[in-house]
């Protein structure tokens, strides 16, 4: 019964997204529906978002999506953000690290996530400010993006499912993510 639920689940995340789960149906195959239930406590880690707005969330999600991956994983995370309502704009100067092109906020929070990512000692004013901007759950809210952007990445990784770098399309337009 499990596995029928989680079936129909994977069929409708692949419809909705146009995105491949192969990798989790191989899990579901292999493990069972035990080796899947953790994926739950994932989902409720991204769903936290608050306090902060979805163009500076996404930004720091993204940003971690980009240090593990440039394939499929990234391109989910951009259908994600502009359903969200986050501007082509946004998302083409995040991926292509276009400071200049970025807003206020958005810049901050790139620059928060890139010295997270990069661990080089930048983090805390870059922190301050966001926390100052949004308060101490947007910090939290951050902290799940960015921890999360990189999971999947390296999940897939580990199980053989990872896919080589490739363009990201952004409406009607492609770009070629630019390395954290």
């Amino acid at each position: 019964m499990f596995t029928w639920f989680f079936q129909r689940m994977l069929d409708k995340f692949e419809r909705e997204w146009n995105y491949d789960v192969g990798y989790m149906r191989s899990i579901l195959a292999e493990g069972g529906p035990e080796a899947l239930i953790p994926m739950n406590g994932l989902t409720k880690m991204q769903k936290y978002r608050r306090d902060v707005p979805a163009d500076v969330y996404y930004t720091a999600a993204l940003l971690a999506t980009r240090h593990g991956d440039c394939g499929p994983c990234l391109q989910l995370g951009v259908k994600m953000a502009q359903r969200e309502g986050v501007p082509s704009e946004t998302l083409r100067a995040i991926l292509d690290g276009d400071r200049e092109a970025m807003s206020d906020s958005v810049r901050v929070a790139y620059d928060f996530t890139r010295a997270v990512l990069t661990r080089d000692g930048w983090d805390g004013a870059a922190r301050e400010e966001l926390r100052k901007r949004y308060g101490p759950r947007a910090i939290i809210s951050l902290s799940y993006a960015i921890a999360l952007g990189g999971f999947y990445p390296a999940f897939k990784y580990a199980l053989g499912a990872a896919h080589a770098c490739h363009k990201i399309r952004i409406g009607d337009l492609e770009v070629i993510p630019q390395p954290v």
